[in-house]
């Protein structure tokens, strides 16, 4: 927290604190964002710029798909894409977008880095949002107190550099409890209007945060209360106009929502998984303590977390926090507890907000201790920032360095130094790093059998053919390859990045693990390379020497549908 002081301080803080504050959050969210590059460590970057490509190739507004929705997302990806490609045209990069479709397909950094930067920045308006909320809420040294906290939380900023909707749909969200904030105060329909817009907005980045209309609603519920009939009907009538804004902004903003429907519900239903290997969860309240056990204490620290608690109890007799604030966190918050299971992202949306009823708590705690034991507040503030802070800077550079020491390509520096030229390698990860070596790849794509990942890649196969091949798994690895197709896979060598994860959870992915027992029956382990804490990241990877092939299974190989040259202009 920064420090606080009192009349001419808090004056000059506003200016000289927040600013600062803000190029702390952008330095540390730039930070290694290139990581990986150009393979790709997160595999749903590659979801969500396909997307984007997708709507360029066809010059079309529909994205094709529809999981959380992320049409925003989609829609400033293609902006991006479309400005990468206009710029590098201009300077001869890219004679047309044939050309600019290739580089990207053979170097995804071309779309990836500029994806991320963005996502950089919009986590740095949310830094900028919270310090609003916060400043509306309670007091400018408040919001100066969150923001600090949010820009050095390592979860946030871990997530601000990847490309994904989670980032992009808590700006929204904040942006609408702000205008819910100023509906309470001054009753104006343009917030309304507004409200409507940014929840709408929101919702079409990623469907659960069509909670943060709960805001709103408290909002309006607030003025209701007034005891004058004209003002409680005003309010009543506000509340209807929001829903119906909200409702029709999401058409305007994700208009195929609606146009290709039948899409849009198979993709949200294919999002309702009961399992995933990793990320598997139990009860109700087992998901409710690892939540707090995990990403929350990471996000925190220790004494960040006791700091929210303390806020938490502090505001409740506050009507406009208990109204606001609260319906909406307790609605994330049930809604992630309840699901079969556990991500570090789904308590993404939760983290501003945190931010905000921690950063009152620390304000509080300095003032009381200010008065009690008659010191300074900057020195008293200064030395809670310290205790609160250093930690969460400590676990935001661990995890840069673990980013950009990932296993995966540990695994490539290995192969070039063992692996002889000519060899053919499966690889379960998209290891575009991989393609300018000097072997051949094999793909593990479920009933289409390994797949030459050159051709793949060669033929510009778009990503919903590559889902259709795919027979409705959200894992694609060695472990959910068709039995009958193992034959397809005539390798040397095998880079495994997901054997450990389904090792862990056995019991529950019975079938995978049979596969890799399987391959791993006849191959020698050569090395495996483990992540190790504040120095390296990623999964464990095993990589195999293949001793014995099998024969091919029966049945006719399905062959890799790949686009036409023609075809295959955005």
């Amino acid at each position: 927290m920064p420090p606080l002081t009192r009349s001419g301080w808090r004056a000059k803080s506003g200016w000289i604190v927040l600013p600062a504050i803000l190029v702390l959050a952008l330095l540390v969210r730039l930070a290694g964002l290139r990581f990986g590059l150009p393979a790709l460590n997160d595999p749903d970057e590659l979801m969500f710029e396909m997307g984007s490509v997708r709507m360029l190739r066809s010059a079309s507004l529909n994205p094709g798909w529809f999981g959380h929705p992320a049409t925003t997302t989609m829609y400033l990806l293609s902006a991006i894409n479309a400005g990468v490609y206009l710029f590098g045209h201009a300077l001869g990069w890219f004679a047309n977008p044939q050309a600019f479709l290739g580089a990207i397909y053979a170097d995804p950094s071309w779309f990836i880095a500029p994806g991320r930067f963005a996502m950089a920045l919009f986590g740095v308006w949310c830094v900028a949002l919270t310090y609003r909320l916060g400043k509306a809420l309670f007091d400018p040294a408040s919001g100066l107190a969150a923001a600090a906290l949010l820009a050095l939380d390592p979860v946030h900023v871990g997530y601000s550099q990847v490309i994904r909707s989670d980032i992009m749909a808590s700006a929204f969200m904040l942006l609408a409890l702000l205008a819910a904030v100023r509906i309470r105060n001054d009753g104006r329909w343009r917030d309304v209007v507004l409200a409507g817009i940014w929840v709408a907005a929101a919702a079409a980045t990623k469907w659960p945060f069509a909670a943060v209309g709960l805001g709103v609603v408290g909002a309006c519920l607030l003025r209701m209360a007034n005891p004058r009939r004209a003002e409680a009907l005003r309010a009543a009538r506000k509340i209807a106009v929001f829903s119906a804004v909200t409702l029709a902004a999401l058409v305007i903003i994700s208009p195929y929502l609606v146009l290709d429907y039948a899409t849009a519900l198979k993709d949200v239903q294919g999002e309702s998984q009961t399992n995933h290997v990793g990320a598997n969860g139990g009860a109700p309240l087992w998901n409710a303590l690892w939540y707090v056990r995990v990403p929350l204490a990471s996000a925190f620290g220790y004494v960040g977390l006791a700091l929210a608690a303390g806020g938490i109890g502090l505001a409740a007799r506050r009507r406009p926090v208990a109204a606001i604030l609260f319906p909406v966190m307790l609605a994330l918050f049930t809604i992630t507890i309840f699901q079969h299971l556990i991500w570090v992202r789904w308590i993404l949306p939760l983290v501003p907000l945190l931010s905000v009823l921690a950063g009152f708590a620390a304000v509080r705690l300095v003032r009381a201790l200010s008065t009690r034991f008659t010191a300074p507040v900057p020195a008293l503030g200064a030395a809670l920032a310290a205790i609160v802070l250093v930690p969460l800077a400590m676990g935001v550079r661990a995890n840069a360095t673990e980013r950009n020491h990932d296993t995966r390509q540990i695994a490539t520096r290995w192969a070039e130094r063992h692996i002889p030229p000519g060899s053919t390698i499966i690889i379960e990860h998209f290891g575009f790093d991989l393609m300018s070596r000097p072997w051949n790849y094999l793909f593990p794509l479920v009933d289409a059998g390994c797949v030459d990942a050159r051709a793949l890649l060669g033929g510009k196969v778009e990503y919903g053919k590559i889902q259709a091949l795919r027979g409705g798994h959200h894992n694609v690895d060695y472990g959910t390859l068709y039995p009958a197709r193992r034959g397809t896979c005539r390798a040397d060598y095998a880079i495994l990045s997901q054997y450990d994860r389904y090792a862990a959870e056995a019991s529950l992915f019975p079938a995978e693990m049979a596969s890799y027992k399987e391959l791993l029956s006849r191959s020698t382990l050569i090395t495996t390379i483990r992540p190790q804490r504040g120095i390296s990241g990623g999964p464990q990877i095993r990589i195999v020497r293949i001793e014995r092939l099998i024969p091919e299974g029966t049945g006719p190989l399905r062959s890799l549908p790949v686009v036409p040259a023609a075809s295959a202009a955005m």
